[in-house]
Order: structure tokens, then sequence, then C-alpha cells
């Protein structure tokens, strides 16, 4: 399974409902003692474990406080509450979205004690009688089976999914089931009895491990962020496919031979005091924790476990335990896992900082892996694409949590600017030039925007250049080309470039040339097929303009090889003149320079 979106309430800073939307690789961005850590730890809580009496927000008089994880990917088919197969979308446990969200509440008592209940939240069968399906065990739905009177043809009565999916269609016309908002109960004040205890027991093992590290935190023996990496170790093993299924074999041997032991014990009490004896039974109330069992830890050959050693050396460790899961988690045993960091970059050489944040990257982006971490660091976060980015603040007391993108997949412009304010920096989000184009001059850059502008109308597969934040123009000024290609001046910029140059001299063609025979993938030159940019205009649209002049010139069909300013310069001057074109002045010098202008 994958996490999706995160939903917390009543939970410290977060009072009323926030939505976070959650991918594979998530920067948390923010002020401090706005809430960054706070979505960790609701993580951690969510997974692992409960929340303090602390954690309950002091500006909500609600006791009781929620945090609700919607998953994607889950398996088509699971194991719920037998040995057969179903599917959440069979047993009506997704949400409207074909997701299954699970919503945990912890109440807080007047006297400070947590408790735990959790609930799904699906679109659920709107006939009361349904109500308590799920809470049957096998025994019960087949009892229920008889008194309805369902005609048992084509139901195997030893599997709940047939059972169950029979029950609900007796209840609908022809099948036709409609459904409503529901909350089922799957864990909290449940009997052991009840069969909804079983499914949850069940669905926690498609759910995904959740290891969060502190990196900043005091280290000692018992918690430190050497010791976190070996458990996490240990934690992601014992859930490999290839272990799973030895360790329900071990778990059925003990739990097999122990029952007969106990049993045996229940067979001689019922000598001394058989009423009493008829009210027990043998029972395991809780799966067995396995990762208590093993333990790992790392030691040099001196025999001196690593948690005594510096804090560099540790954090090194950690380090490269990110490094190499981003080569185990290519493995096809690999469970779903996620990894939470607080601030990777604390007591990190910056060349190390780069390291765990690729490393970090890469690590969300193979299967079944998904990564939090939070940062104050610029460099860090210019690193990190813009749908990761997630940025915390706090308006009119209300903690809102929003992405770098937009639902549309532009950016987020406010979003961006106030991660830049926040850092101090400008991280590359903000940075929006993909590509440099080098084009002779002003006029150029006036054609390619203008001719982009048309062609994108009719056809938005062309790029339109104007107001194109992702392009920037740099002029080379004709006679300055040869330095921009020879001195290569801007090849220490990340940008692509594209060189765009007339073909009437000799020179530009031979420069693109140069250009090209490099050899660079990120470096591309052309020459224009017709001799320049204006050669591109058509004589019809240049004869228009200079009517909304009031100037009426007469141009004929443009030639690739012709001189079109030239051309267009006669023209208006012959419509505008009556001096000769040839002798606009006795100098034959100062002519030329007249036709010019």
């Amino acid at each position: 399974m994958k996490l999706n979106k995160l939903k917390l309430k009543n939970f410290r800073s977060y009072s009323q409902e926030t939505e976070i939307d959650v991918s594979d690789l998530n920067v948390i961005i923010g002020k401090n003692d706005v809430g960054k850590s706070s979505i960790l730890e609701a993580l951690d809580i969510f997974f692992n474990g409960k929340p303090d009496k602390n954690d309950l927000c002091i500006e909500n008089d609600n006791s009781r406080i929620e945090i609700t994880c919607i998953f994607s990917d889950f398996p088509e088919q699971l194991i719920l509450d037998d040995t057969n197969p179903t599917s959440l979308s069979d047993e009506y446990l997704l949400n409207s979205d074909n997701k299954l969200e699970i919503k945990k509440s912890f109440p807080i008592s007047a006297s400070g004690s947590v408790s735990e209940e959790s609930v799904i939240i699906c679109d659920y069968p709107d006939n009361e009688n349904l109500s308590d399906l799920l809470s049957k065990k096998r025994t019960t739905l087949q009892l229920q089976f008889d008194e309805l009177g369902i005609n048992p043809e084509g139901v195997n009565r030893n599997k709940s999914k047939e059972l169950r999916n029979a029950i609900r269609n007796h209840f609908y016309e022809e099948g036709q089931i409609t459904t409503q908002q529901a909350e089922i109960k799957i864990d909290g004040r449940l009997d052991n009895e009840d069969n909804r205890k079983k499914i949850w027991t069940n669905l926690k093992k498609y759910l995904p491990l959740y290891s969060l590290f502190f990196v900043d935190k005091q280290l000692n023996d018992q918690d430190s962020d050497i010791q976190d990496p070996m458990k996490e170790i240990i934690k992601e093993v014992l859930k490999r496919d290839n272990i799973t299924p030895l360790l329900e074999q071990l778990k059925e041997a003990v739990q097999d031979a122990s029952t007969d032991l106990a049993d045996d014990t229940i067979t001689k009490l019922n000598d001394l005091d058989p009423e009493l004896a008829e009210t027990l039974r043998s029972n395991f109330p809780k799966e067995p924790t396995w990762n208590s069992i093993f333990k790992l830890t790392l030691e040099d050959d001196r025999g001196v476990p690593l948690n005594k050693r510096g804090s560099g050396m540790r954090r090194l460790v950690l380090l490269s335990f990110f490094r190499a899961q981003v080569e185990n988690r290519r493995t096809a045993n690999a469970p779903n896992i996620i990894y939470a960091l607080e601030e990777p970059e604390t007591s990190q050489h910056p060349d190390f900082q780069l390291m765990i944040v690729n490393a970090l990257k890469e690590l969300s982006e193979t299967d079944n892996a998904q990564v939090f971490f939070t940062t104050h660091n610029s460099n860090l976060a210019k690193e990190i694409p813009k749908e990761s980015l997630r940025y915390v603040y706090s308006d009119d007391g209300q903690v809102n949590v929003e992405c770098g993108l937009n639902d549309d997949g532009t950016d987020n412009e406010e979003i961006i600017d106030r991660i830049i304010q926040t850092l101090g920096a400008l991280p590359d989000p903000k940075n929006k030039v993909k590509v440099l184009i080098f084009v002779e001059g002003e006029n150029d850059i006036n054609a390619l925007i203008g001719l982009s502008k048309i062609l994108n109308a009719s056809d938005a597969n062309v790029i339109n250049l104007e107001n194109n934040e992702a392009v920037a123009f740099i002029p080379t000024g004709g006679s300055q080309l040869k330095f921009y290609i020879e001195k290569k001046y801007l090849d220490g910029l990340l940008q692509s470039q594209v060189h765009i140059y007339d073909s009437d001299i000799p020179a530009y063609v031979q420069s693109v040339a140069d250009l090209n025979a490099e050899g660079i993938d990120t470096k591309i030159g052309f020459n224009t097929i017709k001799i320049e940019l204006e050669n591109y205009l058509h004589h019809q649209a240049i004869n228009e303009c200079y009517q909304d002049l009031n100037i009426n010139i007469n141009i004929t069909e443009v030639l690739d090889d012709e001189d079109v300013p030239e051309k267009v310069a006669m023209a208006v001057h012959q419509e505008t003149s009556d001096t000769d074109w040839n002798a606009i002045n006795p100098d034959p010098v100062k002519t030329e320079e007249k036709q010019k202008k």
C-alpha cells in the first residue's frame, strides 16, 4: 500500500481538520514551531504508537485527537478474516474515491489517560440489517444465512466472503446494492469474538512500515539514531515475502503446542472443579512481536558499539543505511515502507547533506517506498522537484499545508514565494528558466516571440514564447557570437542552450556547425533555411501593417534569398518621398547610410 493523504485534527497546532497530500517524496518546509515535525510524529503515532495527553490541541475543546491515513495501491486480493482471499472492494471497505481510509481516534479522559479507536471510512451498504455484518464470524454468518432462507446453490458455506455477499444481495432487489458513507469500527473496545478485530489484525499486515529518524536527538544505548537503522533492518526483513510464511508457520506450531498443553491443564482442572473448568478456554490475545525478539547492533573490531563513537560517525552510518536501502529496495521481497527524517542536514558536512538528500530522492523512486523529511536548508530544498514541496504555515490560527504545484500542474506561485522567503534564499523551483535561446539581436527575439504566438494559437503543441518564464533570450550582438561559442561563457549554467542564427553570414554557419560538432545533448544550433528571419514574413502581412500606418505599399512575394528589410525600405521610400532611392544624398556613402536608416 501507498499513503495518499494524511488528515490531522486536534493534534498539537492542527486544531481544525487539515489535509496533507502525500507523494513518493515529501519535503516539509515552514517556519519554526509551525507544525512540520508534528506531521512526521503524527504518522509515527498512526503506525507505531499512541499520542501523549499533551498532544491534544489546547485551542479546541474536543478531547479527541484524530489522525486519518488514506491509502492506494492495495492488493486486489487479500486475506481478512479467514484463509480465503477477498477484496476491500467486495467487502465495501473503500471510500468514494476507491481508496482505503482509516481514521484513528484517541479520546483523552479528564484524568489524562489515552485510549484508541480505529474506523474505516467507506461507502457501505445502506441497509440497517447489514450494519453489523462484518462483526460476525463464519458460524454466525451461517446461522443468519439459514434464518433468512437464502438459496444455498452456488454459495460455499465455508467461505465468509461468499456468505456475506449472499446476505447482502438478499436485502437488495437483483443485487443492486446502494451505499452511503459509514464508519466501520475495527478496533477499540471490541470483544475478542467480534470478527472486525480479526479483520483489523490481518489488514495491518498490509500497511506500510513507518520508520522515523530524529537525527539531532540525544543518543543513548536504548534509543539512538544508530540503533534505529538496525531496528528498521530487522522490521523490514521480518516483513519480506520469503520470511513472513516462515514466521506464520512457527507461530502456528507454537500456538498449537501451547493450546494442547493449556487444554490438558483444563482437563485436569475439570477433575477438581468442573464448573470452573467449563468457563475457561485457551486464547492468544496478541500477535507475537517478532522484532522485539531479534537484536542487531554494529561494533568495531575491538567490540566497541558504534553508539559509543562520535556523533559524526553515527550519522555517517545513518547516511549509509539510506544509500544501502536504495539498492535493497529494488529487490522483489522489499515490503512497503515509509521513511521519515527530521532535518537530515543537521551535523552533516555539506557534501554529506547532498548525498543523503540524493539517496532519499532515489529511495522514493524505488517501488513501494515513500520518503518524508523536513528541512531549513535552501541548498537542499532547491534540489527537490516542486511537486514534492510541502509548505506549512499558519493563517488566523489555522495551520495549512500546501504543495509547490497546483492541482492542474502549474506552479503554485504564492507557495513558492513563501518558501523562498522562509528559507532566505532562492530555491530551484523559483528559477524557472530551463532553456537559453541565443539569437543575433532584438529583432530576432521579437520575430520568434511573434511567430510562436501565432502558431500556438493554431496548434497548442507549438511553444508560445510570449511571457514564457521557462525561456530566456540572449542576444549575441552578431560580432560577439564567436565569444559565446568559442569561450563557452555560459556553459557553467545548468540550462540547455538553443542557438538560432541567420544563414546570410558564412561565419554564423560555421559557428553552428562547430557547436553541434561538440556532441553535447544540452546544446544545439540552427541556421535559418531562408537568409534571415524577416524572410519568413508573408508579403501580404507586411502590406497590411503599413496600411495601418497609412502607407500603401505593394510588396510582392518574399523570396528565400531576398534582402527583405531593403525591399520594404525601398517600397516605403518610394511611397513617402520624391527623391530617388539610389540618390538620396549626393554622397554615395551617406546614401547607403540613409538607406539603412
